[in-house]
């Protein structure tokens, strides 16, 4: 039983709890039932911010704070309202005002307790009781098991105001802190949810003045600072005083830019300034206008934002007019400057300014910055390390001296073309600093570049003691053979000769100038032969040295050393000449002294008898590639340095024959070759003598019969025959090919011949038959298109004819791709789509895939011979009464006026000029014009005009009336009158008296002299 002192206590604790009960549930519905949100930034108010946009500021002292710092009185943790207390011995630091403080009730039964679903205990926690103006209170929602609890509604109440925010993804929420200095209480409280319990804590916050918040007084007295500073100095400062703080130009443009929008906006607290701001390089532009106060504040504006998002300004603005135009582009340095203007005037008038003139002359013009790259931070001893330097833009700077500073030693080089400078490296295996620097000049900035560069060890490089050795080697070899070795062991490496012979130069120089270093072996070295020379004579050291210089240089830049040098006395005479052998030789005595003696010795003997006697090289020179039947064959033998070897047998072999000949006394050799027409290879050989060396030339010769003619030579005369058939509308009776006269049907044969031997791929000289008559000329009237399988087979029938009848048809019948019968081309038709043919073919190095064959080209009878590689001769029974007489009119200027058909265009006057330069008289440029158009300008068939002068001369073709035109034009533009001249009623040396359009008149060119 229980007795009543007992029963009266039990009452008095459960009264207790009903009440205490009852406090606690009133205290969560008051913590939650007044939120508002305020978006001022006053002193009396706070801001709301997130954890992407809340300001921070690494350089702060102390922003946050643990469980151990003096600033806090407690961790700002409590648990939460639920009504079961899991942990009875929980204790909480008093200065925590908490309404968690439950009794526990350990003896109660399930019966005596309110039955309910059981809540999630949760926790916040804040970051610390101090925090500087500006800066973010941070609070985080966490359960009971410490897991954070995202998208939960939390509540701070401070300075009379309360404002709510939602928990991030980290459970955590961020309010901006802009009250004044001072302490503050402020209640941070969650309440709960259907799933979470309610909790909350009050702290005592502390907050303290932000050294990086600024007023707009000290932003507008660094601005009339800056202002000042650039009107004397012609440059920003690189740094500016705002308060008291020591500021980048960067943090200052974004202050200054900040507290232009905001003066706009009749706002006159504090800024804060962002941290990490980065300078950056301005730009080169240029710009002077005037900028009004909605441009320039959409700078300041824009700047706020591009330093807020990147953290460093922008080079350069786009500046617009008031219409919204761009008119330029300001700079970082212009738009700053101009931003302190703006400034200075508000400090002097307390009102933004109605515009700003931005003018660039403000400033000294701006170096381009420039930038340093280095090859590689690792390199192979003996390797160059590749520096460059280029401009802001990315162009490489050319002639320009960079410096490398390393292993305490500075080495300064001019960049090349390519805007770079290399340095060899060789220093020993290892690490070291690097130091590679610009200065700078009149026009680019000053840049440096610091590498830490490790060297690697070379397998090219030897020491002297490694040279001295093989140099012992090449010595006895030398003593005991009579002759050099083609290879030499020199360290772990075999050599060849000649790059012993170059580590050798390189170890007597480098010892002449008392350095004992590392050699490093340029690649890429060749052998030569040694040349025969003999010498004798005892060379002192400054001599042997300078041969060793001498060496050296011939092999870095010819990758090959010399076969023989001359050799000079101690007084500069020149005594002799060492072969090769002998001078590398030498070289080896002379090392081998020094390792023995450990100084050079002061002479050494040149002796070539130490030496079996070398032969001389020689070589056959090739004679021409192609001789007439009966000619001669020569060909020229030579000793090494191109003399001509005299009385010596030279051995021809050609078809399977062998014949000797003797040199003359320029070492010609010649032999008569008597062979029929074709090609043949000819061995020229010499077997050599005690004093020189054999050789042996092959060589393809072309023999061609006394009439024959190579395909260069008929194609010339084809492209004579299409322009004179072009020009007259007939062949001519005779063709000069290769100085020599035909007749139409020899030539027509070996263009027939020509066409046939391309297509089967022979290019062989042409024989011409020795009895071929000439033919007439009959058929049919064609026009049509043949294509190359057709006009192939029929220069083979054509062929077959002429070789078996000795004269060429009358006609041959000619076919489609299809095989139906075209019709009889005539003897002149075919003849000249031969022309035409070969024509195109020594143009385009290819047959054409047609040839159009076309009756209407011929009209009348054939003309008079003629020679088609010459000029058409002067016949001056051509000239009538009224032509070449003297000129009676006194006023010729008119003819001078370049007008219509003879329109002087700016290519018509360029080709005159060119046309007349360096002539002097009248007739002189009137003949070089007439001979332009003649040989240049082919003759086309129409009535009338196509083109005119100008657009003949663009086509490359014309009728009289547009060829005339031309003249004329071309006349006038050299100042030379002239005039047209027209006739009708013309008869023609055909004795037509009418063209292929019908027409019988002609029009020509007429000159004034």
């Amino acid at each position: 039983m229980i007795s009543s002192k007992n029963l009266t206590l039990l009452l008095a604790v459960l009264i207790m709890g009903f009440f205490l009960i009852s406090s606690v549930s009133a205290m969560d519905i008051d913590d939650s039932a007044s939120v508002s949100d305020s978006d001022e930034l006053s002193d009396s108010s706070v801001s709301l911010g997130s954890h992407e946009n809340g300001v921070s500021d690494s350089n702060l002292n102390s922003v946050e704070s643990d469980a151990g710092s003096s600033n806090v009185n407690s961790e700002n943790e409590v648990l939460s309202t639920d009504n079961t207390v899991e942990d009875s011995n929980l204790e909480h630091d008093s200065s925590i005002k908490s309404s968690n403080n439950l009794l526990g009730a350990s003896s109660q039964s399930d019966s005596d307790v309110l039955q309910a679903n059981a809540k999630t205990k949760t926790t916040l926690k804040g970051s610390s009781s101090t925090v500087y103006r500006g800066n973010s209170y941070t609070l985080t929602l966490t359960d009971s098991k410490g897991k954070v609890l995202s998208g939960q509604k939390v509540s701070y109440k401070v300075n009379g105001k309360t404002y709510t925010l939602t928990t991030d993804s980290k459970g955590s929420t961020y309010l901006q802190i802009n009250l004044k200095e001072g302490k503050y209480t402020m209640v941070c409280s969650y309440g709960g949810s259907s799933i979470y319990a309610s909790s909350s804590f009050s702290v005592t916050l502390s907050v303290l003045k932000n050294p990086n918040a600024f007023s707009i007084k000290e932003i507008e007295d660094a601005a009339t600072n800056v202002k000042n500073y650039v009107a004397k100095n012609k440059k920003l400062p690189t740094t500016v005083k705002v308060g008291s703080k020591t500021l980048k130009i960067s943090e200052f443009s974004y202050l200054a830019s900040k507290a232009i929008s905001n003066l706009n906006s009749n706002n006159k607290g504090d800024i804060l300034l962002v941290s990490g701001i980065s300078n950056r390089n301005s730009s080169a532009h240029s710009f002077k206008s005037t900028v009004y106060k909605a441009q320039y504040l959409d700078l300041a504006k824009k700047t706020i934002s591009r330093i807020e998002s990147k953290k460093a300004p922008s080079t350069y603005w786009s500046v617009k007019d008031s219409a919204g135009k761009v008119i330029g582009k300001s700079n970082f340095n212009l738009y700053t400057y101009c931003f302190a203007k703006i400034l200075d005037f508000h400090k002097s008038k307390n009102y933004l300014p109605n515009y700003c003139t931005f003018d660039s002359g403000d400033f000294a013009p701006a170096k381009k910055a420039t930038t340093l790259k280095g090859s590689s931070s690792t390199i192979t001893r003996g390797k160059s390390f590749k520096l460059t330097l280029t401009d802001s833009s990315g162009n490489v700077l050319s002639g320009q001296k960079v410096s490398f500073n390393i292993n305490s030693k500075t080495y300064t080089l001019t960049t090349d073309k390519k805007g770079s400078a290399y340095l060899q490296i060789n220093l020993k295996e290892g690490k070291y600093p690097m130091v590679c620097s610009y200065g700078g000049s009149s026009k680019y900035a000053a840049s440096k570049l610091s590498v830490s560069l490790t060297v690697l060890k070379n397998p090219n490089f030897f020491t002297l003691k490694e040279i001295e050795d093989a140099a012992t080697n090449v010595k006895n070899y030398v003593e005991k053979n009579k002759k050099m070795p083609n290879t030499v062991k020199v360290g772990s490496k075999t050599l060849k000769i000649s790059e012993f012979s170059y580590l050798s130069s390189k170890a007597i120089k480098n010892l002449n100038s008392n350095n004992k270093g590392d050699i490093l072996l340029v690649s890429g070295i060749s052998n030569r032969n040694s040349s025969a020379h003999t010498f004798k004579a005892t060379v002192y050291k400054a001599p042997y040295v300078d041969l060793a210089k001498k060496t050296i240089s011939r092999i870095e830049s010819k990758k090959a050393p010399s076969t023989y040098w001359s050799v000079k006395d101690k007084n500069g005479k020149v005594i002799g000449k060492s072969n090769f052998n002998l001078y590398t030789y030498s070289f080896a005595k002379i090392l081998d002294f020094h390792k023995s003696k450990n100084y050079l010795p002061n002479y050494c003997t040149f002796d070539s008898s130490a030496f079996t006697p070398l032969k001389e090289a020689t070589s056959i020179k090739a004679g021409s590639s192609s001789i007439k039947k009966g000619d001669t064959y020569s060909v020229t033998l030579v000793d090494n340095n191109g003399k001509g070897l005299a009385s010596q047998k030279v051995t021809f072999t050609i078809s399977g024959k062998s014949y000797d000949k003797t040199t003359d006394s320029k070492g010609v050799a010649s032999l008569k070759i008597n062979l029929n027409g074709g090609t043949y290879s000819v061995v020229s050989s010499y077997a050599g003598s005690s004093t020189y060396k054999s050789s042996k030339l092959s060589q393809s010769v072309t023999v061609k019969d006394t009439n024959a003619f190579t395909l260069g030579e008929i194609e010339a005369a084809a492209t004579n025959v299409k322009k004179y058939v072009d020009n007259n509308d007939a062949l001519p009776s005779t063709v000069t090919v290769a100085s020599k006269k035909l007749s139409i049907s020899q030539f027509s044969y070996l263009m027939t011949k020509a066409v046939y031997n391309i297509n089967a791929g022979n290019k062989n000289a042409i024989a011409l038959p020795s009895s071929l008559s000439n033919c007439k000329s009959e058929g049919d009237s064609l026009d049509a298109t043949v294509y190359k399988a057709q006009y192939v087979d029929l220069s083979k029938r054509v062929l077959s004819f002429a070789e078996s009848n000795k004269v060429p048809p009358v006609y041959a019948k000619v076919y489609s791709s299809s095989g139906k019968s075209l019709g009889n081309a005539e003897f002149d038709l075919y003849t000249y789509s031969f022309a035409k043919i070969l024509d195109f073919h020594k143009s385009k190095n290819a047959l054409p895939n047609y040839c159009t064959f076309e009756s209407s080209v011929f009209k009348g009878s054939v003309v008079p011979p003629v020679n088609v590689s010459s000029k058409i001769p002067y016949n001056s029974s051509q000239f009538k009464a009224g032509l070449n007489e003297k000129n009676t009119e006194s006023n010729i200027d008119k003819y001078l006026v370049g007008s219509g058909q003879s329109a002087i265009t700016s290519s018509i006057k360029n080709l005159a000029s060119q046309l007349t330069k360096g002539l002097k008289t009248t007739d002189e440029k009137a003949q070089a014009i007439y001979n332009y158009v003649r040989d240049e300008i082919d003759y086309s068939y129409y009535a009338n005009s196509k083109h005119g002068a100008s657009g003949t001369l663009s086509a490359g073709s014309g009728n009289c009336v547009d060829q005339a035109s031309l003249v004329v034009a071309l006349c006038r533009a050299a100042d030379i009158p002239a005039r047209y001249s027209h006739a009708k009623g013309c008869t023609f040396s055909s004795g037509s008296n009418r063209t292929r359009m019908g027409s019988n008149s002609r029009e020509w060119c007429l000159v004034f002299r």
